[in-house]
């Protein structure tokens, strides 16, 4: 797919949130969403109402609610976006602070499916309830241009040899020394590459069996964007840690330079993490 139908993807997805979300225009979501959308982050719905539905009922709750668009990264027919919404709980002054990962994919001018990952610490702090964010997943783009594959391939290794295997010596090899930590709860331990490896040690030795699967991938240029599903047991009282993040990888000269991303503190909200 060329370049120009990127981009047209890419502002799709800019105007529907310009244009639909934050004009509280949810009368013109046909104009973006097909009709049979595939709603994978409302437990599989199906239909423009649904999605319609569950989309109106967050406006009746925070009624002033407005997104911005923190990050997007676009592959083809496939647009993530990190958001930060806002806004207060309607009728009082409480203040809405949440941010999710959104990820679409466009086909003949309208959105056919949707995932996402949110921090539900963001809503159950208004006694909503937390739901299970386990989605189907994907693959990466196998249309992807060369730098594309080069550093989706960087990011596949480290989650396979550093998430999985937890080989932390191997950190070396694939991260900068000046490296940027955006997460503030993964930043206390310190700045650069030591840091990255001081959070990540301290992490498995708490659970030895902890695991990062990546579930979808996008990427463009030099930013790599994934879904991941985390998963393992905490040693001291074997409770089981079951954690969804959105994370983004800027590299540089093949390395990973920078990182953000949305976590869901609501999962991990009984082992005393908090954002």
């Amino acid at each position: 797919m060329t370049e120009t139908m990127r981009s047209e993807s890419a502002r799709h997805i800019e105007r529907l949130y310009a244009e639909v979300y934050n004009a509280n225009r949810l009368d013109r979501m046909p104009e973006f969403y097909a009709p049979d959308i595939l709603n994978h982050g409302g437990e599989g719905e199906v239909g423009v109402d649904a999605l319609r539905n569950r989309v109106g009922a967050m406006f009746i709750a925070f009624s002033d609610a407005q997104v911005r668009i923190e990050h997007m990264v676009a592959q083809n027919d496939r647009v993530m976006v990190f958001l930060h919404w806002t806004g207060h709980l309607s009728g009082s002054d409480q203040e809405l602070s949440l941010r999710t990962a959104n990820l679409y994919r466009v086909t003949n001018g309208q959105i056919a499916e949707h995932w996402s990952v949110v921090d539900q610490s963001g809503l159950t702090r208004f006694g909503l309830p937390a739901g299970d964010q386990t989605q189907p997943a994907g693959k990466p783009d196998p249309n992807a241009g060369e730098t594309e594959r080069a550093n989706t391939r960087t990011v596949l290794t480290v989650w396979e040899e550093i998430m999985q295997q937890h080989r932390l010596e191997r950190a070396d090899d694939f991260y900068r020394q000046d490296y940027i930590q955006h997460n503030p709860f993964a930043a206390q331990s310190g700045t650069g590459l030591q840091g990255m490896k001081d959070f990540f040690a301290g992490l498995f030795a708490l659970a030895p069996d902890l695991t990062g699967e990546i579930t979808q991938v996008v990427a463009e240029g030099d930013r790599v964007a994934v879904f991941c599903l985390w998963r393992g047991h905490e040693a001291s009282s074997g409770r089981e840690v079951r954690l969804h993040t959105a994370d983004l990888l800027r590299l540089q000269d093949g390395l990973i330079a920078e990182h953000w991303d949305v976590m869901d503190y609501s999962a991990v909200a009984q082992f005393g993490v908090t954002p």
